[in-house]
């Protein structure tokens, strides 16, 4: 054999010994660091011939978000839809997690859903998934979802005596953090309770948001979002952080909305969203033909408050991460002794 044909042998097998190496690694780990090439342990193989170093995958961080209110109908799964939809139409990945029982966004995303194991199965000790599995494919090339149903009413525990000691509160942590390599951003649609599902998804998310109405009843609930946010702050995520509070389901007509937006922008002062949701048809039909509405209707009025609304939460996320940063870098370089 020649010396040509050696080397040649030599770099098809490396090759072969990347594939496995990352087919291995990138289903339980997703390599956290760029993987180095077997042969000459560089970051750029173009010297070697060998495979490529860096998978697409790890060029994307999935920014995460949890959805949450303790009042149901004020928009936290509609608010997972309009951000699913520009995703979608931005060509972003985005995957969405259907944690509340009802599952509405599940039936929108996946039509012909006819059950089988879904989010329900992170919190099952006696079985350990594979995130492949439980992942499903939409009609919209973009967008993914894990399902949600009423299996997760038997892990819906709100007594936290019942979870504190068994660790389930940090069972989407790995999962996300896997799957946080595929995405751009990822979604948790939260049932409207404090219990071990909503605390797993503060647990593994970056941001919280939370949707309301502009209405007494609306913001009823916000108090005890917050102490279960700052909570998790302390205990189990220091990295969460709270998106905003966002307006849905305005009817900007009626006059003790209007009212009791302007008080809540008061309240809320930087914390609240600019952009607010309004009650339009549009998105009313959109939801029932089962079309993110600036696919459904891009030239409404809806898409625009979407697009608006999406825009904002990318403003959002990138000045929070710059805080957060200069937060971090700022501790590191405290002197020893110094009094925070």
């Amino acid at each position: 054999m020649t010396d040509d044909t050696t080397i040649a042998a030599q770099r098809s097998l490396t090759r072969k010994t990347n594939d496995v190496l990352f087919v291995k690694v990138s289903r339980r780990k997703f390599l956290d660091e760029p993987m180095k090439c077997v042969a000459c342990q560089s970051g750029n193989c173009a010297s070697c011939g060998n495979l490529v170093a860096v998978p697409e995958p790890i060029a994307r961080r999935a920014t995460v978000i949890t959805s949450l209110n303790l009042k149901g109908g004020v928009g936290k799964t509609h608010a997972c839809w309009l951000i699913a939809g520009v995703c979608q139409e931005q060509n972003r990945k985005c995957l969405v997690l259907d944690l509340d029982k009802q599952g509405n966004i599940s039936t929108s995303l996946l039509p012909k859903f006819g059950g089988g194991v879904g989010t329900d199965a992170f919190f099952n000790p006696a079985i350990d998934p594979e995130l492949s599995t439980l992942i499903r494919k939409t009609a919209f090339s973009c967008l993914d979802v894990i399902p949600g149903s009423f299996a997760l009413e038997h892990f819906n525990l709100t007594d936290p005596i019942q979870w504190k000691s068994s660790g389930l509160v940090l069972s989407l942590v790995d999962p996300l953090r896997e799957a946080s390599a595929f995405y751009d951003y990822i979604l948790l649609d939260c049932p409207a309770d404090i219990s071990l599902i909503t605390y797993a998804a503060l647990c593994a998310s970056d941001f919280l948001l939370v949707p309301l109405e502009a209405a007494q009843w609306g913001a009823l609930g916000t108090q005890h979002v917050l102490k279960t946010y700052e909570h998790v702050r302390q205990q189990y995520n220091a990295n969460l952080q709270l998106l905003g509070f966002v307006v849905s389901r305005f009817k900007r007509m009626r006059k003790y909305q209007t009212t009791y937006l302007k008080q809540l922008r008061e309240h809320f002062g930087a914390d609240a969203f600019e952009t607010f949701i309004p009650d339009l048809s549009t998105f009313e039909q959109a939801v029932t033909d089962r079309i993110p509405v600036n696919l459904h209707s891009p030239s409404s009025h809806a898409s625009h408050v979407a697009r608006e609304f999406f825009a904002e939460i990318e403003r959002r996320t990138e000045r929070l991460r710059t805080v957060r940063d200069v937060r971090s870098v700022s501790r590191v370089q405290q002197p020893v002794g110094a009094v925070a």
